[in-house]
Order: C-alpha cells, then sequence, then structure tokens
C-alpha cells in the first residue's frame, strides 16, 4: 500500500520522527533536478488490459475465469482510486490466472475433442 508513497523526514532529519509525512512519490520527483531524473518507460500498467485477458480467458474455462476477472477488477478498482503499487500487484495476478485459465481451458477442450474425434472414428 505504501509502496507509491515516499516518506519525507522532519527538519532535524529524523525519519521516524511522530511529525514525518507521507507524501506522493510523484512530488518527491520534483524537486529533484532533470538531469538526475530517469525518464519512466512505463511505471504503472493499464489495468483494463487485464480485466480484457480475464474476460476472454474466461470463455475457455469459466470455472478459473472468475478468479482472473476478480483480480482484475480489484487492479481496475485500485487504479481508479489512487493505489498503484496494489493495482500492480492484482494485475500482475490477474495476467498470472488469466494465462493459467488459458492454458488449462485449452488443454481440456484439447482432450474433450481429442475424446469425441476417437469415438467418432471407431463407431463408423
Amino acid at each position: 500500500m505504501f509502496g507509491s508513497r515516499a516518506f519525507t523526514s522532519t527538519a532535524a532529519g529524523h525519519r521516524c520522527a511522530t511529525s514525518a509525512k507521507f507524501t506522493s512519490t510523484r512530488q518527491v520527483e520534483n524537486d529533484i533536478p532533470e538531469r538526475y531524473q530517469i525518464a519512466d518507460v512505463e511505471d504503472e500498467k493499464d489495468p483494463k488490459r487485464s480485466l480484457a485477458c480475464a474476460i476472454i480467458s474466461s470463455a475457455f474455462c469459466p470455472f478459473l475465469g472468475i478468479i482472473a476477472i476478480f483480480y482484475a477488477i480489484r487492479a481496475v478498482r485500485a487504479y481508479s482510486q489512487g493505489f498503484y503499487a496494489e493495482s500492480s500487484t492484482f494485475y500482475k495476478k490477474a495476467i498470472r490466472w488469466s494465462l493459467i485459465t488459458f492454458i488449462i481451458g485449452l488443454v481440456l477442450g484439447s482432450i474433450i475433442a481429442f475424446i469425441f474425434f476417437v469415438k467418432a472414428v471407431l463407431f463408423v
């Protein structure tokens, strides 16, 4: 939860003082001169992609697809509320479950299609 926030120090320089505040990392980065800043290539992933992957993969195996959709919805909600670290975590879980769902659905579908093919060939 605190992965997207920086911990600022007090005037005395102590990090664990009672008057310490949490500030956004975007504010802290603006204080650093441009020559020391690292360009962000893609630091925040769009969680809507995980929702699309979860919905598509749930067509292959609906039972596991529910888990992928659950994590994808949580990623979208966390992203819209500004919790980018949680959103990234849920995004990774949603993509992982989408991949698992897709692979298991593809394997089960192939096995079922092979069984029907063998039955059709043997009883003709």
